[in-house]
């Protein structure tokens, strides 16, 4: 369902609806209240609304007298409904009454009935997680129509006190849940964030070894899986052909040892479909990073890996990853290795190694604070190198060792085609500097690819750094030196406003597509509009020139 046909519906303790209507509605028999006018057409069966958002928290004071079940019923009864987001909110957790678990039982019940449904999220419940799925067992096991289910921050009630306590959802009711969506055989997109031991794995596993699976999308990040659980994961992945997108970020009980059985069974399966794969912030370690790196050299599918905050890793570790890539076959496309311990010599191995890797295009080396003006200096030789073909480089924090004139002069046999690079996120506003500025707008005098340069907010720039860059976008000295300066580079961070007037006209006339206009443009603005401009050049220009002129 489209965000934007969402209707959300407060369901306070009232079940749902925006307003109380303490008096029967002539349609209704049986003098059911109604709360709000989007209940009313829920329950007629209106095909205009598709999507739903009920939230329930604690702002009313009658709460008891409505009747939870029959807001159910109607979610259950309605044919049209596509999309149902549950969200309950803290406050009304912190007081769970047996009156309130009650009607949020009779609610699902209701809720179990529906068969349209293809998208449903719920966050948070009222009752034991093991008593909601019993309650939805119907649904997930006959919802055929079901595509994608969201499963965020659900717990387990352990107590029946107005002292409520939080922990992590048990793995039995975990596991139950995995089960049956594992009889879905349409099922395409899967998050699921338990915060528990990750003994759901085996229930996990078994939907991805279903041959008759047609999941696309699994996001398991911020769990407690651990090596048992990645392993068992890797083995089902070693026969699964329909998965492209996998998120495991925030899995920090995985050790290296978890990671090594994880990645020879998951990228080195020959039928593997698998395009994205997100390792953030895991605990992957030089042995782990080392057995990713053997298991890519003949992976051919995967386009996208995010290995960053990895910092267990260190910069011999990063070494041994850039030399097993040496010559692969590899068909990445997306590298994040920011916030990492990536030093000079790690460098130097991902210069050799990434230059032969002809698929490239987004490289990420944020704050990567271990890398000296050396290490910089050395990657310039991969933006030289003819079959680098780098559309965007984002090196945030590092911007104060980078010999920028040097990363950005292509060499003649570069393919480079570096179109976005971003230099903001810097702790300190002050390393952006005239200085910087100037060795760009040097660097952009030959650069003829970047469209993008994000500084971020830097304070240290003044008018002479600007005018530097407004410069070389537009050198007003001369005709032929307009018709050569930069007509490429279109923006300069996002906040115009605090750019010199002339720099934001130069960049606005860049974004044309026909250069040969901007450059006519720039000609006509800036050498001719005085009127008292000597027109020699033009008079002693060839005719077969003076036409094009």
């Amino acid at each position: 369902g489209d965000a934007n046909e969402r209707e959300r519906v407060d369901a306070g303790e009232g079940g749902i609806g925006d307003e109380r209507d303490d008096e029967p509605d002539d349609d209704d028999d049986d003098d059911d209240e109604l709360n709000g006018d989007k209940l009313l057409q829920l329950k007629r069966n209106d095909p205009t609304v598709t999507a739903l958002e009920v939230n329930f928290s604690i702002h009313r004071n009658y709460a008891l007298c409505v009747d939870w079940k029959r807001k159910g019923d109607c979610i259950g009864e309605n044919t049209h409904l596509k999309s149902l987001w549950i969200n309950v909110y803290l406050e009304l957790m912190y007081h769970p009454t047996e009156d309130r678990m009650a009607n949020f039982e009779a609610f699902y019940k209701g809720v179990a009935r529906n068969r349209s449904i293809r998208n449903l999220s719920m966050s948070e419940c009222l009752i034991s997680i093991g008593d909601m799925f019993t309650i939805l067992s119907p649904f997930f096991e006959r919802n055929h129509k079901l595509r994608v289910v969201e499963l965020v921050n659900l717990q387990q009630h352990l107590s029946t006190t107005i002292k409520f306590r939080f922990t992590g959802m048990d793995n039995e009711g975990a596991a139950r849940i995995v089960t049956a969506l594992a009889m879905h055989n349409k099922l395409r997109k899967l998050t699921l964030c338990f915060g528990n031991t990750g003994g759901w794995c085996d229930a996990l596993a078994q939907l991805l070894r279903n041959p008759n699976s047609k999941l696309k999308e699994l996001d398991i990040g911020r769990n407690y899986i651990y090596d048992e659980g990645a392993t068992v994961l890797g083995n089902a992945l070693a026969k699964n052909n329909t998965l492209k997108k996998l998120s495991l970020y925030g899995n920090q009980r995985i050790t290296s040892t978890g990671w090594m059985a994880f990645s020879s069974c998951c990228l080195e399966n020959a039928n593997s479909s698998l395009e994205e794969l997100n390792l953030s912030e895991n605990n992957i370690g030089d042995d782990g990073v080392a057995a990713f790196a053997a298991a890519l050299v003949n992976n051919t599918t995967l386009e996208v890996l995010d290995m960053s905050y990895a910092q267990s890793v260190s910069a011999a570790g990063w070494g041994t990853f850039f030399n097993l890539l040496m010559n692969s076959n590899s068909a990445l496309e997306t590298l994040d290795l920011s916030t990492n311990h990536i030093g000079d010599e790690g460098v130097a191995s991902m210069v050799d190694s990434l230059a032969n890797m002809s698929s490239l295009k987004d490289l990420y080396l944020g704050d990567n604070e271990n890398i000296t003006a050396t290490g910089w200096r050395t990657l310039s030789n991969l933006l030289r190198h003819p079959n680098c073909i780098l559309e965007e480089l984002a090196l945030d924090d590092n911007v104060d060792s980078i010999r920028l004139e040097d990363a950005l002069k292509p060499s003649t046999a570069s393919k480079l085609s570096l179109e976005d690079l971003d230099l903001s996120y810097n702790e300190n506003d002050d390393i952006i500097n005239d200085e910087v500025v100037i060795a760009f707008a040097n660097a952009l005098a030959v650069n003829f690819s970047l469209q993008t340069l994000q500084f971020g907010s830097p304070r240290a720039i003044t008018p002479r750094g600007w005018s530097a860059l407004a410069n070389v976008l537009c050198n007003k000295s001369s005709i032929d030196s307009i018709h050569v300066s930069n007509h490429t580079l279109q923006m300069v961070n996002s906040f115009e406003s605090s750019l010199p007037t002339d720099l934001v006209s130069f960049l606005q006339l860049n974004q044309n597509s026909n250069k040969f206009e901007v450059a006519r443009k720039k000609i006509l603005s800036h050498h001719f509009s005085n009127g008292n401009n000597n027109l020699q050049e033009l008079l002693e220009m060839k005719l077969k020139v003076l036409c094009h002129a």
